[in-house]
């Protein structure tokens, strides 16, 4: 179970990551602003995870890199929502957020400290995250009937849902998980959180697809 854990989570997992970033670039030309931003983000994330995939094997602590990816993964995700809503309003609200936000996650470098989970940061991350992407779904209810290429913004927002909501009290409870629980339940855990990271990623696949078959 051990070596499927390290292989799953550590490598199958990380590269899939460049399944919707190479149909990103086929595509470039013929996928929307919102998912070109979104490759900023993607491409973001797979290099942090081979650098932490690096780090791990090398035993290293990898947790200041989480604190730091906390603060790309937010304001990357923001920069997409900036594009796909295009509204003076909620770009004034991202620009806040983005900048509170990133502050924050440097007084919890201090609070918390670099060497454990970031248990404050991450999991309001992730409700932010799950806010947009309700707002952006609601506000796209009605509109995707009449118009089809909303569907891929539906796509992509539907993926950030299924990654953060699933992983939310993961992201609450990841120091209490890491000093209490029994081992085997641990790679479960993590097992899950990387399947529904993988789940995310072929969203944003789809997502990127349709948008070019729409063009």
């Amino acid at each position: 179970m051990a070596s499927f854990f390290y292989i799953y989570v550590g490598y199958v997992v990380p590269a899939s990551t460049l399944i919707p970033v190479v149909a990103g670039f086929i595509f470039y030309d013929r996928i929307n602003k919102p998912l070109r931003a979104l490759l900023i983000y993607l491409c973001g994330a797979f290099v942090v995870n081979v650098v932490a995939t690096i780090m791990a094997l090398n035993n290293q602590n990898n947790l200041l890199l989480l604190h730091l990816y906390t603060i790309f993964e937010l304001v990357t995700v923001l920069f997409y929502y900036l594009h796909a809503f295009a509204d003076k309003r909620a770009s004034y609200w991202i620009t806040v957020i983005m900048i509170a936000f990133t502050l924050l996650c440097i007084l919890n470098m201090f609070v918390q400290t670099v060497y454990r989970f970031n248990t404050y940061t991450r999991p309001l991350e992730a409700i932010i995250i799950i806010v947009f992407s309700g707002i952006y779904l609601s506000r796209q209810n009605n509109v995707a009937h009449r118009d089809p290429t909303t569907t891929s913004g539906r796509w992509v927002a539907s993926g950030f849902l299924v990654y953060f909501c699933s992983s939310l009290f993961q992201f609450i409870f990841s120091n209490v998980v890491s000093a209490t629980v029994p081992k085997n339940i641990k790679l479960l855990i993590w097992e899950l959180h990387a399947t529904f990271v993988l789940i995310m990623y072929l969203f944003f696949l789809r997502a990127i697809m349709n948008e070019q078959r729409q063009r």
